[in-house]
């Protein structure tokens, strides 16, 4: 098939596209960190998928043998009916070559008073499609279902298979349907279509979210003498961040992005409980890194003994880091590979913007490379989260003609690895 006439498809019948992602973001999807409904989106394309005639496969990542065992697993995630799917687009030889992959799962809506529009009304208007998922992560479904469609419609036979994962569990360090998806269906070549700005993350960083707990020795009537913990263990943990800023900063794969000075970000702090808890604080961030857990582990154990050996003069005691999400593992492909080579031909043969091949912050790329393929990366149009309307913020969209030059781009690139 030739790229001209995919490409020309796609800008003639742009409106089936946008309808589509309409229809995924009406069918609510929130991810409650420790439980999600995802199933009605994944029963959906499921059946889409069956009617084009590909192969399609509904499944928990509970389904596979020994998951809940797997090195990866997080406890703490009720995946009872938080399916995934995988579709099989069959080629001349039936060998699994290519896997696209998105997630349907969303963050939660939050409060209705902060939205302008329906979150889930997928409103088609003023050039944007608006709701709650739209650009984290349903564009990609849209994307993908859009183009198979349109490749079955012109009797289009790929040299080889092509596999669609449409994966629950993404938000809240999830990953556990990205890992289930590339532990049943191993795929040399794999594009994870969770990303942002027009970005290919060549590489994904390490790190996590956690929460440093601590609490008075005595029982107190008020959070003054708690509160007196936090800038103690706030500058501790900044000596930490320091490190994480220095590493990444000599990192070749992190120059000119900002990634070094965002490296460790404070997401919460707290002395009592709004009359409760009085005596208990805690601080929450997040960090990226590109050394491993056991690494990171034995500095939280330093910084640890340093909080305590402060606090214990003042009545206070250190409880110790927790974490509030899985450790992401740090993971890349060089910047140069063959397949990211081909993204950017594909690009070029779309019309559409070259993307930045640049390192990403937490990604599932954590899990889809460790197990899946060294040679994965994201690619991906998501609004950034500090953008109005982005990523996790409320009245969520993606722009129309994004979304068609980022399905055009694509499209081109099936056909350049499998046409």
């Amino acid at each position: 098939m030739e790229t001209k006439r995919i490409l020309e498809l796609i800008e003639n019948r742009k409106e089936e596209l946008f309808e589509l992602l309409s229809t995924f973001i009406k069918i609510n999807t929130e991810n409650y960190r420790t439980c999600g409904n995802e199933k009605e989106l994944a029963e959906l394309i499921h059946k889409m998928c069956l009617d084009m005639g590909l192969e399609s496969d509904l499944f928990s990542p509970l389904s596979l043998d020994g998951f809940t065992e797997h090195p990866d697993y997080l406890p703490g995630h009720n995946l009872k009916e938080r399916y995934n799917v995988v579709a099989r687009y069959k080629g001349a030889e039936d060998v699994d070559e290519l896997m696209l992959m998105g997630h349907t799962d969303t963050v939660e809506i939050g409060d209705l008073a902060n939205w302008e529009r329906d979150p889930l009304s997928g409103d088609i208007a003023d050039g944007k499609i608006w709701g709650r998922g739209a650009c984290d992560d349903k564009y990609a479904l849209a994307t993908v279902m859009f183009i198979m469609k349109l490749l079955k419609e012109e009797s289009f036979v790929p040299k080889k298979n092509l596999l669609f994962a449409a994966y629950s569990d993404e938000e809240h360090g999830g990953s556990h349907g990205a890992l289930a998806a590339v532990l049943k269906y191993p795929c040399p070549s794999i594009v994870s279509m969770d990303g942002r700005a027009d970005q290919i993350w060549h590489c994904g960083s390490g790190g996590s979210e956690y929460v440093y707990d601590f609490h008075t020795a005595d029982t107190v009537d008020s959070a003054r003498l708690t509160a007196s913990a936090l800038p103690i263990v706030i500058e501790e943990i900044d000596k930490f961040a320091a490190r994480r800023k220095k590493e990444l900063s000599e990192n070749p794969f992190y120059a000119g992005t900002i990634i070094p000075e965002t490296s460790l970000r404070y997401m919460g702090a707290r002395a009592g409980d709004h009359g409760a808890d009085l005596g208990r604080g805690s601080v929450y961030f997040t960090f990226y890194t590109d050394s491993s857990k056991e690494d990171i582990l034995a500095e939280f154990d330093e910084v640890d003994n340093a909080i305590k050996s402060r606090l214990a003069p003042l009545g206070i005691i250190g409880d110790g880091f927790t974490p509030e999400v899985r450790f992401f593992h740090y993971v890349w492909c060089a910047p140069d590979s063959d397949d990211i080579k081909t993204m950017l031909e594909a690009a070029k043969d779309a019309n559409a913007n070259l993307p930045l091949v640049c390192g990403s912050c937490l990604s599932d790329l954590s899990v889809i490379s460790k197990y899946g393929s060294s040679r994965a990366y994201g690619f991906g149009i998501g609004r950034d989260f500090s953008e109005i309307g982005g990523a996790h913020q409320p009245n969520e969209f993606i722009e129309c003609d994004k979304l068609v030059e980022y399905t055009k781009t694509i499209a081109a690139y099936i056909l350049r690895i499998l046409g």
